[in-house]
């Protein structure tokens, strides 16, 4: 690890790995990065004032960014909280599995943890997805356990440790496998009674946890679907034949696309977003529709394309990041064909075909794969709602343990 800080100037004087480096802790805000950010703050700070706590869904496709924009508002809230309070020891532990990490500080009174984070498992059965809320709260419940004292374990230690909000990561899984909805329900309402905040973040598709459960519907509803960014050949004035403006000066107003690009590749010293000291031209169009054709607008694996050209071009010792980096990174990154190569088409033919081809499917990444079979119901077999997880004795419990009859 270096201290980039007190790296030189100039980004050309850095260790290759000093630059690299100073690429994964570079995040650019856009539209929804933003609403997101707006909308789970409204959310943390008034946890614990109200009788129960609330929640939300953050939803969409893999590689939109949705996982990052979450993560961009949790390290805001890491930094803020430092800086109020600099005492004890501030720490985030790697979750397996997802970009999220729990914030963590240990004080003389011992550990608070203001926001907790939990990776559902691709297979996740009911024990195991009780267990796994746990841990994220550092509550081993060993191999067997009833559901109403790990409530109660559960319990004490969100008081204990001032647990403000927990994250749950990829909960498209639930439903992908079949779990027990009223089950997960009864883990959540645990942190509804405990007044934590629930945030859930997947695909799509865990949208349907509301349609199975009226103890989820509420969160449901509050929910956000990050979007592609949007770009066509009309956001830009005339080209020529090689991608360059016919006009001198440009009058119409920027996307969201096309500014998240400027900002970057704006050159700001050791506070650009790319480690390099010319710029890659990225909005210009000539690059800019063949980046984003080349994952159609998911902004989470355009970024990644961006850093795989970037560390070509800084393991070659190049001042930026040129056509032949992304072609490179693309034909790794997607395994196709030169043909199929948006970044060694003529640009004529870029033109003529933007938007209405859709490229091939990339190669992911391992931290986006999934080997678990779809399941086709959310049901039991005989078609009909499953029943609760919880008896009305570990419910007695629960309630005497909020209520503090413990």
């Amino acid at each position: 690890m270096y201290d980039l800080s007190k790296m030189p100037e100039k980004f050309a004087d850095w260790p290759p790995e000093a630059r690299v480096e100073h690429l994964a802790y570079r995040f650019m805000k856009t539209p929804f990065t933003n609403a997101i950010d707006e909308m789970l703050e409204h959310l943390y700070w008034p946890a614990g004032l109200e009788p129960e706590g609330e929640g939300c869904f953050i939803v969409g496709d893999t590689g939109v960014g949705k996982t990052t924009a979450v993560r961009m508002f949790t390290d805001r809230k890491y930094a803020e909280m430092r800086a109020k309070d600099p005492s004890g020891k501030w720490y985030r532990p790697k979750l397996f599995a997802t970009d999220l990490s729990p914030i963590c500080h240990m004080t003389p009174e011992g550990l608070r943890r203001p926001i907790a984070a939990v990776w559902v498992d691709p297979r996740p059965r009911f024990n195991s997805f009780m267990a796994d809320t746990a841990l994220g709260l550092g509550i081993d419940l060993g191999s067997r356990f009833s559901f109403g004292k790990a409530c109660i374990e559960i319990a004490n230690a969100i008081e204990k440790q001032e647990v403000k909000m927990i994250i749950f990561d990829d909960v498209q899984h639930i439903i992908e496998n079949g779990m027990d909805i009223y089950g997960v329900a009864d883990v959540f309402k645990v942190f509804a009674k405990a007044r934590v905040q629930v945030v859930c973040v997947g695909m799509p598709d865990a949208l349907k946890l509301g349609d199975e459960n009226e103890q989820l519907e509420r969160l449901v509803a509050n929910s956000y679907t990050v979007q592609p960014l949007r770009c066509s050949v009309g956001d830009f004035p005339r080209l020529d034949d090689n991608g360059r403006l016919l006009v001198r000066t440009e009058r119409q107003e920027l996307t969201p696309y096309r500014k998240l690009l400027r900002a970057l590749d704006r050159r700001n010293g050791k506070n650009s977003v790319l480690p390099f000291d010319e710029p890659s031209d990225l909005s210009d169009p000539n690059m800019a529709l063949r980046l984003h054709q080349s994952y159609r607008g998911y902004t989470g694996k355009m970024m990644k394309l961006v850093v795989r050209a970037a560390k070509l071009a800084i393991a070659r010792g190049n001042s930026r990041i040129t056509m032949k980096h992304f072609e490179e990174a693309y034909r790794s990154a997607s395994k196709c064909s030169d043909e199929r190569n948006w970044f060694r088409m003529p640009f004529p033919q870029v033109r003529d075909v933007f938007g209405t081809v859709v490229p091939l499917a990339p190669v992911r990444d391992e931290e986006d794969e999934d080997p678990a079979p779809k399941s086709r119901s959310m049901t039991g077999k005989g078609g009909g709602k499953r029943k609760s997880a919880m008896s009305d004795g570990d419910r007695r419990m629960v309630e005497d343990a909020f209520a503090g009859r413990k």
